[in-house]
């Protein structure tokens, strides 16, 4: 690729990595907000302390975001033209009235409009029902992308678009709030913790159900698309989709593993230290448990380092691995599926060569 491509081809990646990310982080946050702090009495002193860190962190992704979807839609528009930024403007209202990506793309604005004015309720880091209605507006933007990306290309409200969107969703509101709280929301989650250790046991638990259950449906969701985009094991290593398709399972499965070590690891002896029982006298319990506990050593550690910061040295690194894989996921959008190849001259022996 010569450099005259390679400019655009690149901030074409970093426009889909930052819109990646900002929406991932704003489902994420909104996600832990509904599901994982409670409403009850409206909102604890404690949990709005952890929030606002976190409510700050959505501002700044609401801000990317807005930025991203012009992005998106200037990208787009120089794709289907085959004119460079400066000749666009005249093709702009053809491209917003006249083709799919343009009608999808509307969804947006509308979706912005609801998640901005559900963020200028700050000062009560929103009710229940606002932030849901948050939550449901960030979900209608990850459905845009899903109705307007590779999943698309069978056709309008398709089952392949509902898994597409469902794997975004999921992979949203586990890696998103991993994301949010690792760059804004663990100083917060674990200063002053000696009157409120029920409180930080009851959301990690909660935040460890919540994670569970979307990595179950990532999994079903991520193997059905690997194969529709893949459609042959080889591809895995034979094309370059294939290749960074295999470097992004490597990292997911780096974090499943320390999010497997925290789930049954890191919440018992977060229980424990809440309960007031020394580090010491911990116990692994369950068969997971103790075969983790072994092959870590963690049994020995448990002395040394206070259950409370293990935990969240796991998370933090499962937050940077999974901007790791979203950053691959924005350059697996780059790239030609697999299940294309055969279809265009020359590309086939290409993707096999590079």
């Amino acid at each position: 690729m010569d450099h005259a491509m390679m400019a655009p081809a690149i901030g074409s990646m970093a426009v889909t990595a930052a819109d990646l990310l900002a929406l991932a982080t704003c489902i994420g946050v909104l996600g832990f907000r509904v599901w994982v702090v409670s409403f009850r009495d409206e909102m604890s002193r404690h949990s709005a302390a952890l929030l606002l860190p976190l409510w700050r962190l959505l501002g700044i992704c609401l801000a990317v975001l807005t930025l991203s979807s012009l992005g998106e839609l200037l990208r787009r528009a120089m794709e289907m033209s085959a004119q460079p930024l400066s000749g666009i403007a005249p093709m702009l209202p053809a491209v917003l009235l006249k083709t799919h990506f343009g009608r999808v793309w509307w969804l947006r604005p509308v979706a912005l409009l609801v998640l901005w004015l559900g963020w200028r309720t700050r000062p009560r880091l929103g009710s229940p029902g606002v932030s849901a209605t948050m939550l449901a507006a960030a979900c209608l933007i990850a459905a845009s992308r899903s109705l307007s990306g590779h999943a698309a290309d069978w056709g309008d409200i398709t089952l392949h678009e509902l898994m597409d969107w469902s794997h975004l969703l999921a992979v949203s509101l586990w890696g998103g709030s991993l994301i949010g709280l690792t760059l804004a929301g663990f100083g917060a989650f674990t200063a002053g913790t000696a009157e409120r250790r029920q409180l930080v046991v009851a959301m990690a638990r909660r935040w460890s159900a919540l994670a569970g259950a979307m990595l179950a449906v990532v999994v079903l969701t991520g193997i059905y698309n690997a194969w529709l985009e893949l459609q042959r094991i080889a591809a895995f290593w034979e094309t370059a989709y294939g290749r960074v398709l295999l470097v992004k399972l490597s990292l997911a499965l780096i974090i499943v593993a320390l999010g497997t070590m925290n789930r049954y690891l890191g919440i018992p002896s977060l229980r424990a230290w809440a309960s007031g029982s020394p580090p010491g006298d911990i116990r692994p319990s369950g068969l997971p448990a103790i075969v983790l506990s072994w092959l870590t050593r963690e049994q020995t550690r448990r002395s040394r380092l206070d259950p409370l910061l293990r935990f969240v040295r796991r998370a933090r690194l499962e937050g940077v691995l999974m901007i790791a894989a979203l950053l691959c996921v924005a350059v697996l959008l780059s790239q030609m599926p697999p299940r294309h190849l055969g279809r265009v001259p020359g590309h086939a022996a290409h993707g096999m060569a590079h």
